[in-house]
């Protein structure tokens, strides 16, 4: 299905397409938390990638107070609650309880744990001019 067929309002197809990576990197990193050939680094990669998806996700919304965050400094945010709403997501799909409904709750979860990894990012320092007198 093309991402702007799950726009809506005054949703940008850029947002959607935010969305979207967000949540296979859910399902990604979650899934390689489990089975035969998960390890360490597997799952380290995993949440390196929610992390970047989270950044993008955010990035298109053009929040402008979450702008000129330090995405290259993403294992010094609270990764925590964006894991936990992640496991909720993807487990929010499946079981006896799943329907529309818990799913687009799980979303809402994790687009909100999302912006708030991001907002609790360090900020970009300001460019300071080279000439020491201004």
């Amino acid at each position: 299905m093309p991402v702007q067929a799950r726009v809506n309002g005054n949703d940008s197809p850029a947002s959607g397409r935010g969305r979207q990576r967000l949540k296979l990197a859910a399902i990604g990193y979650v899934n390689a938390r489990h089975g035969l050939d998960t390890d360490a680094d597997l799952v380290y990669q995993g949440l390196k990638t929610l992390c970047q998806m989270a950044a993008e996700f955010v990035q298109a919304l053009n929040l402008t107070q979450l702008n000129n965050r330090r995405i290259d400094l993403w294992a010094q945010g609270d990764t925590e609650p964006l894991k936990i709403a992640a496991i909720a997501y993807v487990c929010a799909r499946h079981g006896i309880d799943a329907d529309r409904g818990m799913t687009v709750e799980g979303l809402a979860f994790l687009c909100q744990a999302a912006i708030n990894f991001v907002e609790g990012l360090p900020k970009e320092e300001p460019k300071r001019p080279l000439d020491p007198q201004l």
